[in-house]
C-alpha cells in the first residue's frame, strides 16, 4: 500500500507571504492617508454646493426641495404633483364633506342626446350639471345684486356659492355612477361655470368658488384645478349656476 503524505509547508515560504500581505496593507494604509483627506474636501465642496441649491418649502413642517436653478422655481411649483388628501380617500372624505342633511342626490339622466360621462385615455370629461342637490328645484333664479328694487327671482352670490356647491354634489353623485367610486379620481383638471346672471353682475368667480371649495374638501390639493366663471343670461331650467368639468384618472384603474 502506497500512502501519500501531505507535502509540509516551508517556513520560508509561509515567511515569504505574511511579508507580502503585511506590504500590501501598507500600500492600502498610504492610499488612503493620500487620499481620503482629498476625498473629505471634495464632499465638503459638494455639500456646500447642494445646500445652497436648497430651497425651502413652503410646507408648515419645515420640509426642504431640491431645486436645481432658482429661476424654474415657478415652473417646478407648476409640475410639482398635487399633494394626495392626507385624511383619507375621496369616498371617505365624502362622509365629511356632507353636512347633514346634506346628501348625494339621484344621479340624473341626461336631458338629451349625450352622455354625462366619456371617458377618454385616462381623463373623464363631464358633461354641464345643474344644482340638483338637495332637490332639481332648489337653486333657481338669476344671480345679481338683490339690493336694487324690482329684482324678483334674483339671488345674491352667497346663494349662487350654494347653488355651485350643489352642482358639485351633483357631479360626484354623477362620477360615482359611471364610475363605480370616487377614489378612481386622481384630480380635477378643469372646470367651467356658466352663472344665469343679472345683466349688472360681475361676481361670477364668487360663485364659482362653492364648485372650487367643494372639490378641495374632496380631493384636497388634487381639487384645486384649472377654472372658468362666465356669466350668461339664461341656463336650462332656470338654473342658477351649471358646471361641467375634466378629471384625472388613476392610472392603474383606467386599464
Amino acid at each position: 500500500v502506497v500512502r501519500h503524505f501531505p507535502r509540509p509547508v516551508s517556513v520560508h515560504s509561509g515567511a515569504f507571504a505574511m511579508d507580502s500581505f503585511k506590504g500590501l496593507a501598507n500600500k492600502a494604509k498610504a492610499w488612503g492617508d493620500e487620499k481620503l483627506p482629498q476625498m473629505k474636501t471634495k464632499m465638503k465642496e459638494l455639500g456646500e454646493k447642494t445646500q445652497k441649491m436648497i430651497v425651502p418649502s413652503p410646507s408648515a413642517s419645515g420640509a426642504t426641495q431640491a431645486v436645481v436653478d432658482p429661476a424654474l422655481l415657478g415652473l417646478r411649483a407648476l409640475q410639482r404633483p398635487p399633494i394626495p388628501n392626507p385624511e383619507g380617500t375621496p369616498e371617505m372624505r365624502l362622509l365629511v364633506v356632507l353636512q347633514p342633511p346634506e346628501t348625494l342626490p339621484p344621479p340624473p339622466a341626461p336631458a338629451g342626446t349625450y352622455d354625462f360621462c366619456v371617458v377618454v385615455g385616462n381623463l373623464v370629461y363631464v358633461s354641464g350639471i345643474g344644482p340638483l342637490a338637495p332637490t332639481p328645484d332648489a337653486h333657481l333664479g338669476k344671480v345679481g345684486n338683490v339690493s336694487d328694487s324690482g329684482n324678483d327671482g334674483v339671488i345674491d352670490a352667497a346663494l349662487g356659492a350654494k347653488a355651485a356647491r350643489a352642482c358639485a354634489l351633483t357631479m360626484l353623485a354623477v362620477l360615482r355612477d359611471n364610475l363605480g367610486s370616487l377614489n378612481h379620481v386622481k384630480r380635477l383638471v378643469k372646470a367651467v361655470g356658466f352663472v344665469n346672471s343679472a345683466p349688472d353682475f360681475i361676481d361670477q368667480p364668487r360663485v364659482m368658488n362653492g364648485f372650487s371649495e367643494t372639490m378641495i374638501e374632496m380631493f384636497g390639493d388634487a381639487g384645486r384645478g384649472a377654472r372658468s366663471a362666465v356669466g350668461v343670461s339664461s341656463l336650462p331650467k332656470g338654473w342658477a349656476v351649471e358646471v361641467e368639468a375634466v378629471f384625472e384618472l388613476k392610472e392603474n384603474l383606467c386599464k
